[in-house]
């Protein structure tokens, strides 16, 4: 009997022990997630951007169209070989902070698309919030 007493006394110990770490590490989060929402932005811009660079040197300095871009939303696999943007980019990645993966012109309103694309000048960018659209 003694035995079975200092078991539950354990078992209530350590979800004590649970609840404590819970209450500390639940808020925590909450108040860096728009810290880790910017990193994972910023590793997105680096990510497309970079498939963008890509294109244009290969491509004769042309940068790839809206349309190509758009094409990259992941909605339907593409089967037989990759279109030409998917050999740089398999697919548009979301925006950590609307966790969508539209693609518009520069001239869209900010928060209608998740990411605005110059295809003129090869300028792609956050379109969530305008102070994210200096990045």
């Amino acid at each position: 009997m003694e035995r079975r007493a200092s078991a539950l006394v354990e078992v209530i110990a350590l979800f004590f022990i649970a609840g404590l770490i819970a209450a500390v590490a639940i808020p925590d989060y909450d108040v860096k997630r728009p810290e880790i929402q910017q990193k994972a932005l910023i590793a997105s811009l680096k990510t497309v951007r970079s498939a963008i660079d890509r294109y244009w040197a290969d491509h004769g300095a042309s940068y790839p169209s809206l349309e190509a871009l758009e094409s990259l939303d992941g909605a339907e696999p593409t089967v037989g070989p990759p279109s030409d943007m998917e050999v740089y980019l398999r697919h548009m990645p979301a925006n950590p902070f609307t966790r969508g993966n539209r693609v518009g012109l520069p001239s869209a309103p900010v928060g209608t698309t998740d990411w605005v694309y110059d295809p003129a000048t090869g300028v792609f960018k956050p379109n969530d919030a305008e102070e994210r659209r200096a990045l």
